[in-house]
């Protein structure tokens, strides 16, 4: 999901909301890009609501999935 971060404060701050919730296997934030990548069953309903209690505006990755981004068929 696309969300507004602009110091390792959000950042530490919406991991630690995302933690708490049931479903969330990691929680991957990338600054540079203003995205965090959940892993996990969490509701994404849930996963959006948690985020904005924190403040921070956020919507779901905009960006169409590329497999050759991440390499998890090769981890396995």
């Amino acid at each position: 999901m696309g969300v507004h971060i602009y110091c390792a404060g959000c950042e530490s701050k919406i991991k630690k909301a995302l933690q708490k919730l049931d479903g969330v296997d990691d929680i991957d934030i990338d600054i540079n890009n203003q995205k965090v990548t959940i892993m996990g069953w969490a509701d994404q309903k849930k996963v959006l609501k948690t985020v904005r209690k924190t403040g921070r505006r956020v919507e779901l990755w905009p960006y169409p999935y590329n497999p050759d981004d991440y390499n998890f068929t090769r981890q396995y």
